[in-house]
């Protein structure tokens, strides 16, 4: 059990404190050399696997707490889940940058357009990065980190906490992206404590993450050409 507490105690309190600390650093970094990007996607897909593995080689040990991975499809489940491919669909389609629409998106997303793909290289590794962010903060968020504060403080606090701890690690894409953090962890753990089905979860979260990268790499295409 304490290997476990230990565990909960660097994903929920030290992981996010470590943005809380480095996020400015990461961002000026960004912005004065754009090849620091791409060192931060790997070392972030890094951070990704290695927390996950942590998961994994504690529960092989402990089995604490219990890892609900087991794809359920309930009625309401399956339901959800075409729900979630039609909006991955009408995301991707709706997702054109012309010189029209351009500086309105690019308005919206400009707390995080530093840190979206510019090239296709980045584009590449920025798909990997969000396969792996929809995965691996699934599995250590809503599944490790919700579980254990469920069965040792109560649901209640899980969703509270589990969901401050998530938006906290998007501290450097800017305030209102740490509250839609906070908004879209929410409604993950709701997803994932009614339909018993992290994998929903998982497939939606992925197909946010893309979707933004899409708009940034379409976004630094369209302004080269018009340069």
């Amino acid at each position: 059990m304490i290997w476990t507490t230990i565990l909960a105690g660097l994903i929920g309190i030290i992981y996010p404190t470590y943005f809380l600390l480095t996020y400015q650093k990461t961002n000026n970094r960004i912005n004065r050399d754009d090849k620091f990007r791409l060192t931060d996607y790997k070392e972030t897909i890094a951070i990704f696997w290695g927390l996950t593995t942590l998961i994994f080689l504690n529960y092989l040990i402990t089995q604490l707490p219990p890892l609900n991975l087991y794809p359920n499809f309930t009625t309401a489940g399956i339901i959800l889940l075409i729900l979630v491919l039609v909006f991955s669909v009408i995301q991707y389609k709706s997702s054109n940058v012309t010189p029209d629409n351009r500086d309105i998106i690019k308005g919206k997303m400009k707390d995080i357009y530093h840190y979206l793909p510019k090239t296709r290289r980045e584009f590449n590794w920025f798909i990997m990065l969000s396969i792996s962010a929809g995965i691996c903060e699934e599995l250590i968020f809503r599944v490790f980190l919700f579980e254990f504060l469920k069965e040792n403080a109560g649901l209640l606090i899980a969703f509270v906490l589990v969901n401050i701890s998530f938006a906290i690690t998007h501290v450097g894409m800017g305030k209102r992206n740490v509250i839609g953090s906070l908004i879209l962890g929410l409604l993950f753990s709701a997803i994932y404590y009614y339909t018993e089905n992290i994998w929903i979860a998982v497939l939606l979260h992925i197909a946010i993450d893309i979707n933004g990268g899409i708009l940034g790499y379409r976004m630094n295409v369209l302004e080269q050409k018009t340069t």
